[in-house]
Order: structure tokens, then C-alpha cells, then sequence
């Protein structure tokens, strides 16, 4: 059975473990572990950013971050789904819907008029999959700016 639930500072490992994984395989070097825990630390003390896992036995097998902010374009909460992933061994089950569905209620509960999620460009996989759920496109453009010093300003990935 797989019980769906916030993350707790228990967790931190296998969240961090989780994340390294997706990262991997996007191509993006995992930030040092110390680095993680402490932003996962961070994540849990936030009434405004939770972790919703998915675990089986003793075993985390999915994630997703909700993000919540306050909208001025419908005037209501927003909830921004992040980091929505399954460990590869779980992936095509419905370990990734039912995250999104439990991440839905949450939102539901705190009143947010919107749940969205950005995937990359070259992400098919995700792309249908969220297609699946019923989530609606939207095509705009995403721009960034990394802050970190020492790094130059053109052409750099987060």
C-alpha cells in the first residue's frame, strides 16, 4: 500500500536521495548533500512551501513540492506544483497521478483558485503525462537570471 503524506525531518535523506536522482537524470549536477538537507530543512519549516511524498513500507518512491503564493491575476491563492517525480522503478504507475490528485486537495484546502506546474520544453513524457490529468497548456516563455556570484550572466543554467 502507498500512503501519501507530508514530508517530515525524518525524510530528509530520501528526499534529498529522490532529488539527486531526477537531477541525474535531467543531466544537472546535484547541489552538495550538506547544501540539500539544509533546503529541504528550510522546505519543512515553511508554512508556505511543503514536501508531499509518497511512501511504500519504509521506502520513498515519489515527491512533489507545493509552492503557495498569492495571485494578483485571480486575486486568490495559487499553489505551483515543483519537483513532481517517481523513483524510475515506479515511474508509469499511478504513483505520479495520485501525487498530483493529493497535491490538488491540499490546494483545494487552503483555497487556491490554481494549481500549475512548469515542465521543460523537451520533457515529452511529462508533458503527456500532465496532459493525462487534465491540465491545461499554456505556452509563455520562462526567463531567469542566476544570481549565484562568481558565475557569468549569459547563458547559465540553474
Amino acid at each position: 500500500m502507498i500512503l501519501y503524506r507530508l514530508a517530515t525531518a525524518p525524510d530528509t535523506p530520501q528526499v534529498a536521495s529522490l532529488l539527486e536522482e531526477i537531477m541525474s537524470h535531467h543531466g544537472v549536477a546535484p547541489p552538495e548533500r550538506e547544501r540539500l538537507h539544509i533546503t529541504i530543512s528550510t522546505i519543512l519549516d515553511s508554512r508556505d512551501h511543503l514536501l508531499l511524498v509518497a511512501e511504500e513500507g519504509d521506502r520513498l518512491i515519489g515527491m512533489c513540492a507545493l509552492v503557495f503564493s498569492q495571485s494578483t491575476w485571480s486575486a486568490a491563492p495559487a499553489c505551483e506544483l515543483q519537483d513532481v517525480l517517481v523513483t524510475e522503478s515506479q515511474r508509469r504507475s499511478d504513483v505520479g497521478r495520485n501525487l498530483v490528485e493529493a497535491a490538488e486537495e491540499i490546494a483545494r484546502t487552503r483555497g487556491c483558485s490554481r494549481l500549475y506546474l512548469l515542465a521543460e520544453h523537451w520533457n515529452l513524457d511529462a508533458h503527456s503525462f500532465y496532459r493525462s490529468l487534465g491540465l491545461a497548456e499554456k505556452t509563455c516563455l520562462y526567463f531567469e537570471r542566476d544570481l549565484r556570484p562568481g558565475l557569468p550572466q549569459e547563458g547559465r543554467d540553474l
